[in-house]
Order: C-alpha cells, then structure tokens, then sequence
C-alpha cells in the first residue's frame, strides 16, 4: 500500500513553549511524545525519548525477520531508563516525564504500536473513528470500569492524570498492539492537546469530509477555537492501494 503522512504540531494559545515532539521515519516508523515537568524540562523529556526510541528500534530498519513486537517493548524499556536517569541525575529535570505513542509499519499490511501515557493511536476506517491505544489515566480507568461515561469523562477535572509516562519511575508497562491495515484507512497519532479540544465524533467529521492536508489544518482551527489550552500535535497517515500498470499485451 501507499502512504500519504502530513503532520502538524502548535503551541496553543496558553502555552509558552512546545513539550510536544514528533518522529517521522517515513514510510515505517513514527511517534508523537507529550513531555511534562518543569521549565523546559517536558520539552526536554520528550526530544530525549523520541531520540532514545528510535535508537532502540534500529534492528527493526536494519534486520530481517526482527521481532518487531519485542524490539518496540525493549525500545520503551531502554527510552524509559534515559529520562528516568536524566531527572535523578540533574535536580533541574526532577519529576520530568512524558507519553510516547508508537508505530511500525513494516510494510506488509500490519501495524504495530507501543503506547505508554495519554496521547493517542487512532484508525479511521469505512467512516468509523477507533480509538486503538488505552489511555493510562485514572480517569480512562474509571470509564473502563464503568463509573463514568466518556461524556463525563471528557470535561473530568482530573482527566490528566497519569498512570505511567515514561521515566517517572523506574520500570514502565509497555501496551504493544498489532492489528491489520486496508487500503482508505487512516492512522492518526496525537498529543491530548488534540483530543482534550475535540469529541471523537468531531474528529471523525472532520477526516469524513476533507483531504488529508485540509483535515490537518482544520483538526489543529477547531482545537485552538475550542480554547487551545494545550500544545497540540499529531501525524496522519492515509493509505491507499498501489495501482497497477493497466496496459495489457
């Protein structure tokens, strides 16, 4: 299949500065980090991971028959370990951390994503929004365990607090998702800074009724309209069918 990517990312309107990162290793590898801590120090957290997880991923781009699914987890496990050790060694960076939303496509019809924190993997497909990754929040817990809908759960005061992000702790518990792909899909991989701003269903929209580049510019309108309290960021990647050469002998 083809892949089309187009990516935006922006401040917000009350931010200073951008925590926000993105890793685009076209057409296999691409990840968005949401860092947090102090001055800088989310800003910081995030550029390091997503540098700590691409190295980490380098037998993925490099080796035949690579076990992708451990390869991501030992990647996570090895961008966890630099932050959580860059904040214990430098007192500026103490409690610093940040999501990582991951994925592979090897290219042959599947895709593979590591998640660890809130940012989030969509797939759109036939005109249906999935949320495809979990969030590790108390709140995402709570509407699992049905003590709130997601209507409650999307203005919750609380709706950002984390479970896990990586290098607030020592060891981290890595969600590695496989799944396969068809030809209109599209995969979007996004900050909360999108999704604390619009409903699924407003995303969904969105994709339903424009191209890929228009959708990006619209998706990042509507978040700063809807108050832009948060640096917003994300990729998009539509597939499509190869054509064939239709000239017959």
């Amino acid at each position: 299949m083809k892949i089309t990517v187009t990516s935006r990312t922006h401040v917000g309107k009350v931010r200073s500065n951008n925590e926000d990162s993105l890793l685009i290793r076209e057409p296999y590898l691409f990840a968005v980090a949401d860092g947090m801590g102090g001055y800088a120090a989310g800003e910081i957290a995030s550029r390091a991971t997503l540098k700590a997880f691409e190295i980490g991923t380098y037998k993925l781009r490099h080796e035949q028959d690579a076990d992708a699914e451990q390869i991501l987890a030992d990647a996570f496990d090895k961008a966890n370990e630099h932050i959580y050790l860059m904040a214990g060694r430098n007192q500026a960076y103490a409690g610093m951390g940040t999501t990582l939303t991951a994925l592979y496509l090897p290219g042959d019809s599947t895709a593979y994503a590591a998640h660890v924190g809130d940012s989030r993997l969509y797939l759109y497909r036939n005109g249906t929004l999935s949320q495809v990754t979990h969030d590790h929040s108390y709140v995402a817990d709570l509407v699992a365990k049905g003590k709130l809908t997601d209507k409650e759960a999307f203005s919750h005061p609380q709706k950002n607090m984390l479970l896990q992000a990586i290098g607030v702790e020592e060891h981290i518990r890595t969600d590695i998702i496989h799944f396969a792909l068809e030809a209109g899909d599209i995969l979007l991989l996004c900050s909360d800074g999108l999704t604390d701003m619009l409903h699924d269903c407003e995303i969904a929209d969105i994709l339903q009724h424009n191209d890929l580049v228009v959708a990006a510019d619209t998706l990042i309108a509507e978040a700063l309209a809807n108050g832009g309290r948060d640096n917003v960021s994300f990729i998009m990647i539509s597939l499509s069918a190869v054509e064939e050469d239709g000239c017959n002998e």
